[in-house]
């Protein structure tokens, strides 16, 4: 039995408790378990001892011994110390007062008390006998004998021939100074190796600490090396190297066995100190060098001889980005492909869509350069010369003397500007300055370089302010109202709160306390004091003295505290004609739901939500869009209600507008005063006032579904372009309109849900 083993053997009685009982009362040891034969003869008998040990608890050692004729249990254990000189026996008469037992190797150094010595055995017929003397009792082939002082052994480990030659296989290590790749840093090292069933790897780790975890070494690993991975959380799954030609793990059935230093370990709660070696080992090649029996299971002691080889440093990893994370989409149709830019310094992406069964590179770059003013390329006759990203005053463009292109991570695919591309290709011009070259070749005295290009590509956002509505107050075509404009006539007068989650996604949060119901009454301020907060899905019911009604445009304005013109905290808003029945505008949001926002909207993106715009600025709504809504009389609103969008982008609690977009706003913003802060809300057109009642048909679009032609129907309203969006906010079609009905052939736009903004309004229509 190796060190290793008895390490083992110890851990698992300190793992197990040591009152753990090996077997029964009275266990047996099978002959065919016994490594160490004594004597000679037909018959055969195993003999235990167990020593009570102050650390490791009751350890039992077993021998077999043989013999011919009639033999005492005296006269077996003088064979055991004649051939084995570590046992040592002292006698009284027909007594044996102490066993000894010491064994360098192993780290044992048993010392019986002096006393009387007792053994039970079990002869061949299974049964149970007790005695103390030598001399009377006889042994036949078969029996068991147990020699113990106080209890049963906890651990039972199989005596070996300290006379045998040594045929034990060493376990390979490898130094620290073979190998080829670190990972960390710091003055302590240690080494890290896999032993597969086809080979045997190893990394080298560096820290600072004066110890380090074993998961924390292969967690940096796996992070820095691509090629390395391993599951399973505080017991070990399985270890992983796949470098795209072998691709390696653990032989189906077996687990992975942790020796430290030779020593069997901890597994990943493994501690390692400077200069320490830790090994996993698959079974599967390990070389079994020792057994022992705990609680009626074997265990078996590996060594793993195979050859350790410094893993290589790993090539870098070509940078790519999935659909999934792109933020600025262009074109329409079902297929689609990612574009990225690789500059010096800054990799971006945007999104292309299509509804062909291919399209080609150029044609992708033309639609970009078309819908996004910041990109931009110039050709030197067919070929690329150069692209640009206009950045305010900076211009990103190419550093060294060409473009290269690569499709699906490689430049074989590529045909440069002209390749076709397919669903799911993934395309990236690159400049070579920003390489790293990873393969050269020489021909013709001129020498050629491979590169990999490593930049994160980051996905470009939506262009800022090109989204399909009206931007920031103070901007052109703004709808923004400030609260001192002469328009509004009225404020509300009355109002109830039903507060929201300071953050819907913790259920002990708490609900919203800043302000109360008299900060909603009466006109709104410059003052980002002044609100009432609603939190998250909270809501404000408003009243008013006399009516609101269908005006000329705007009929009433709400007003929310936002420092910027950005950092938007949003709300739908409903109408009513008796306080029990509301309508909702139909909201619009075309922002990205890739990441969560945080404090950025872009207000272009956004229409029908109040919010929109920055303190002292009001959001208006024209109860025009709701004239088709028979649960209220747009003529006679007495009700207006806010509620606060959550602007989770995760469906658990997110919010959704009028055409199913996820709306994201920032989320979450934990504090008393989270979510829509409401200043007030302005009546425009009142009651009463000598108001002109709005035509109700000023815009309105049949069929709708439609499958070729939509017909739009403008009445009493001057000729203007009307503009029509996909749902991500890109323009798929300008229409020049006029009064009276205007046919519209669409059977060339892609089956979907689309918006048309005309005269101040924002219809949905379906394209079957």
């Amino acid at each position: 039995m190796t060190k290793k083993l008895l390490f083992l053997a110890l851990g698992l009685m300190l793992a197990f408790g040591a009152n753990a009982q090996w077997g029964s009362s009275n266990p047996t040891v099978p002959q065919d378990s016994i490594r160490f034969w004594t004597g000679s003869g037909s018959n055969r008998a195993v003999v235990a001892v167990t020593w009570d040990d102050e650390v490791a608890g009751a350890i039992g050692i077993a021998w077999g011994v043989q013999w011919n004729g009639a033999v005492t249990i005296g006269d077996i254990m003088d064979t055991i110390a004649l051939y084995d000189s570590r046992m040592v026996l002292t006698q009284s008469s027909t007594w044996i007062t102490n066993i000894a037992y010491n064994d360098a190797e192993l780290g044992l150094n048993l010392l019986g008390e002096d006393g009387w010595w007792w053994y039970n055995w079990k002869d061949a017929n299974d049964a149970d006998h007790s005695s103390g003397g030598v001399s009377n009792d006889y042994i036949q082939n078969g029996d068991f004998v147990d020699w113990m002082q106080t209890s049963t052994a906890d651990v039972m480990i199989m005596a070996t021939d300290p006379n045998a030659p040594e045929e034990t296989p060493v376990d390979a290590t490898i130094a620290a100074s073979s190998i080829l790749y670190w990972v960390g840093e710091g003055s302590n090292e240690v080494v890290l190796a896999v032993n597969w069933a086809d080979t045997a790897l190893a990394w080298g780790y560096r820290f600072a600490s004066d110890s380090v975890s074993l998961q924390t070494v292969m967690n940096d690993i796996a992070d820095a090396d691509h090629r390395f991975s391993f599951s399973g959380g505080s017991f070990l799954s399985d270890i992983n190297f796949n470098d795209g030609v072998v691709s390696l793990g653990i032989t189906p059935g077996n687990y992975w066995e942790n020796l430290v230093n030779g020593y069997s370990g901890m597994g990943m709660s493994s501690v390692l100190h400077n200069g320490d070696f830790a090994k996993w080992g698959d079974p599967a090649v390990g070389v079994a060098v020792d057994s022992f029996e705990y609680a009626g299971s074997w265990y078996y002691s590996n060594v793993y001889p195979a050859t350790i080889y410094p893993v290589s440093v790993p090539l870098p990893q070509e940078a790519s980005i999935s659909a999934s994370e792109i933020i600025t989409w262009i074109g329409q149709g079902n297929n689609e492909v990612v574009f990225a830019v690789n500059w010096v310094d800054t990799a971006l992406a945007w999104g292309y869509r299509f509804e062909a069964d291919s399209v080609i590179l150029q044609t992708v770059m033309d639609d970009i350069k078309a819908a996004d003013p910041r990109f931009d390329y110039t050709m030197n006759g067919d070929f690329l010369d150069d692209i640009f990203l206009f950045k305010g005053d900076d211009t990103l463009r190419k550093v060294g003397y060409y473009w290269e292109n690569l499709i699906n991570g490689s430049t074989w695919n590529s045909q440069g500007i002209t390749s076709v591309l397919h669903n799911g290709d993934f395309t990236k011009w690159a400049d070579p300055e920003a390489g790293v070259v990873v393969d050269s070749t020489e021909w013709e005295g001129q020498w050629y370089y491979s590169y990999v290009y490593t930049n994160s590509i980051n996905p470009i956002g939506q262009p800022e302010g090109m989204g399909p509505f009206c931007g920031a107050a103070g901007t052109q075509g703004s709808s923004a109202i400030a609260c001192g404009d002469s328009r509004i006539k009225a404020w509300a007068t009355g109002c109830s709160i039903e507060r929201g989650s300071q953050n819907l996604s913790n259920p002990d949060a708490p609900v919203v306390t800043y302000g109360d119901e008299n900060a909603a009454l009466g006109a709104a301020t410059n003052s980002t004091m002044d609100v009432v907060s609603l939190g998250d899905g909270g809501s404000a019911t408003l009243t008013f003295n006399k009516p609101i009604v269908n005006g000329d445009g705007y009929d009433f304005v709400v007003f929310e505290n936002s420092f910027d013109d950005y950092f938007l905290e949003l709300a739908f808003v409903e109408v009513s004609s008796d306080g029990e029945r509301f309508v909702r505008f139909p909201a619009t949001s075309m922002t990205q739901t890739v990441r969560q926002i945080t404090s950025h909207v872009d207000p272009t993106y956004i229409n029908n939500l109040a919010g929109k715009y920055r303190v002292g600025f009001g959001t208006p709504f024209d109860l025009n869009e709701l004239r088709d809504s028979s649960a209220i009389d747009i003529n006679n609103i007495t009700h207006v209600r806010i509620v606060d969008v959550v602007g989770s982008i995760d469906p658990q609690y997110g919010t959704y507008d009028a055409f199913g977009n996820i709306i994201n706003d920032p989320f979450p913003t934990v504090s008393y005063s989270a979510g829509f802060d409401l200043d007030g809300v302005g009546v425009i057109n009142q009651k009463g006032e000598g108001v002109e009642i709005a035509d109700a048909s000023l815009l309105s679009v049949y069929p709708n579904p439609a499958t070729d032609i939509v017909n739009i129907l403008v009445a009493n309203a001057d000729a203007e372009v009307a503009m029509l969006f996909d749902v991500t906010g890109n323009v798929v079609a300008k229409i020049a309109l006029h009064n009276g009905v205007n046919s519209v052939d669409i059977s060339n736009v892609a089956k979907g849900v689309y918006m048309l903004r005309a005269c101040g309004t924002t219809l949905k229509i379906v394209k079957k």
